[in-house]
């Protein structure tokens, strides 16, 4: 009778656990081979976790703020000039031009004009010394610039990248959202074939631009023309097949070039208030350059006078804060993208040497529902850049998280054609991941409200992560098996870091969030 009654109470005992572990959402399963193709159901206690940036958070840092070797000296020397380089008679601008962050620029105030309108323009220009990783810009241009993108925001015109054998010439429309279009004049297959025909001897070129807003079906187009003397690449006895294609369709064998601008562009709201030169503003080298004999606008100037053109950092001399590679990111006492100071965020580069600055929010898993919300602002947006922030796992990993894993949050970036979108993405290994191919996109110096969330119930149970921008969203939905394989990913950090190699720089900041992290921290 008492081994009866011992049973029976261990029998209620063994019923009352299975309902309270079933009350707790904890499965059972009969074998290591039962349900083998279901998603995990179990995750960690959790919370949402507040961070006004009130003050300095703390948060671990990992090479985010990276001290530069050496600081240059940047001259920049440019305006009217009573040389002639370019031009026949004494009379031209230019000078000593350096690629820096800070923006400088010479140029006569138009307009202002926009898509809307037709513009014309024309000369000639001169190279008399180039160096590794030297550029400008010369066209039409917003003078007020945040610095520090490379390529000016709202601009039309020639893109000049030096190296100190001569010159590579683009033209390029750059919209007042940071959208890019144009074409190569010079060969260019990138990472293969870059050669500079361009001459740094003082050897004059011609060039012509024009843009109609009616042609293209009304999308607006521009063309391009360019004559001078030239390295023929065509008379190489040893170039390969591909870059004597490239060279073929290229300055100098063709002399015209035509660009339609793609559908939408037209509204972005590009405006133009001056044309003339501008450095492009990213830490580089210094070349020399010289233009005359311009017609824009209806106007024309030889210089044969000084025309006492609008001027903003051409004549300085000063000791340069930003260094390409140097990542800067962080907490920071300013108050970009929220109300009041305090906030995180900063530089950040494509490099080698990517770094984080985050929370400790461990153990959390791809089991668990993730949420993050806040306020953000894209100051500065080169090409070519990216950076990422969310829960990711912290490793001694020469990769980043978004390339090695583990990772789950936004990806910022995205072609020059697009701007920088705002992606949901997610990172086990280089086999298991995630992106969607496009989504809202951040427009540079708006603040805007924001959110992703991770649910792994959504979508039938194999998970989805939804990230909002504003008034806009995207999800990226995890296919079939992706969650199984996944669920080996721990996350132990949130926050920011920086992704490479082989771009340029994001500057953002984030304010006022709310993210999962573990109950216990």
């Amino acid at each position: 009778m008492r081994n009866s009654l011992v049973s029976g109470k261990a029998l209620l005992h063994v019923r009352l656990v299975l309902i309270f572990l079933v009350a707790m959402g904890v499965g059972i399963v009969a074998s290591s081979d039962a349900h083998a193709d279901e998603p995990p159901t179990s995750g960690h206690a959790s919370r949402l976790k507040t961070e006004p940036f009130d003050h300095d958070p703390g948060w671990e840092g990992r090479n985010n703020r990276v001290i530069p070797k050496e600081y240059l000296t940047v001259v920049q020397a440019f305006g009217y000039s009573q040389t002639h380089f370019a031009g026949a008679a004494a009379g031209e601008m230019g000078g000593q031009v350096w690629r820096a962050s800070e923006p400088a620029y010479y140029g006569d105030k138009i307009g202002p004009r926009t898509l809307a309108d037709r513009l014309s323009a024309s000369g000639t220009f001169a190279l008399t010394k180039t160096s590794p990783g030297s550029g400008l810009f010369f066209g039409f241009f917003r003078a007020q610039q945040p610095g520090a993108g490379g390529r000016p925001i709202g601009s039309l015109g020639m893109h000049l990248d030096c190296e100190r054998s001569g010159a590579r010439l683009a033209v390029r429309l750059i919209t007042g959202q940071n959208q890019s279009c144009g074409t190569f004049i010079t060969p260019f297959i990138p990472g293969k074939f870059r050669p500079t025909p361009l001459k740094n001897d003082g050897t004059r070129y011609t060039w012509k631009l024009d843009y109609d807003p009616d042609a293209a079906d009304g999308r607006g187009q521009f063309t391009f023309m360019i004559r001078g003397d030239a390295e023929s690449l065509l008379d190489q006895p040893d170039l390969p097949e591909a870059h004597r294609q490239e060279a073929r369709i290229r300055f100098p064998n063709q002399t015209t070039f035509t660009v339609d601008l793609p559908d939408g562009y037209k509204r972005q709201g590009a405006t133009f208030d001056h044309f003339g030169l501008m450095n492009m503003m990213k830490p580089g080298g210094q070349l020399n350059i010289y233009f005359d004999d311009l017609e824009y606008e209806g106007r024309s100037q030889d210089f044969s006078q000084d025309p006492h053109w609008d001027a903003s950092g051409n004549r300085v001399s000063y000791q340069a804060t930003d260094v390409a590679g140097a990542h800067n990111f962080g907490f920071s006492p300013t108050q970009l993208a929220g109300g009041q100071l305090g906030e995180v965020g900063g530089t950040f580069w494509r490099t080698d040497r990517w770094g984080y600055y985050a929370d400790k929010v461990e153990p959390l898993s791809l089991a668990d529902r993730l949420e993050a919300r806040g306020r953000v602002v894209l100051v500065v947006g080169g090409p070519d850049s990216d950076m990422c922030f969310g829960w990711f796992r912290s490793n001694d990993s020469v990769e980043a998280p978004n390339k090695a894993g583990e990772f789950l949050g936004i990806k910022v970036g995205g072609p020059t054609r697009a701007g920088h979108y705002f992606l949901p993405a997610f990172t086990v290994n280089e086999q298991v991941r995630g992106l969607p191919d496009q989504g809202p996109v951040l427009l540079p110096g708006k603040t805007y409200e924001w959110s992703v969330v991770y649910d792994p119930a959504a979508n039938d149970g194999q998970g989805s992560i939804t990230a909002t921008l504003g008034d806009e969203s995207v999800t990226l939905r995890l296919r079939q098996g992706q969650r199984r394989k996944a669920e080996v990913a721990r996350f132990d950090r949130f926050g920011l870091f920086s992704i490479g190699p082989g771009g340029q720089i994001v500057k953002l900041y984030l304010d006022d969030l709310e993210y999962t992290a573990a109950s216990r921290l």
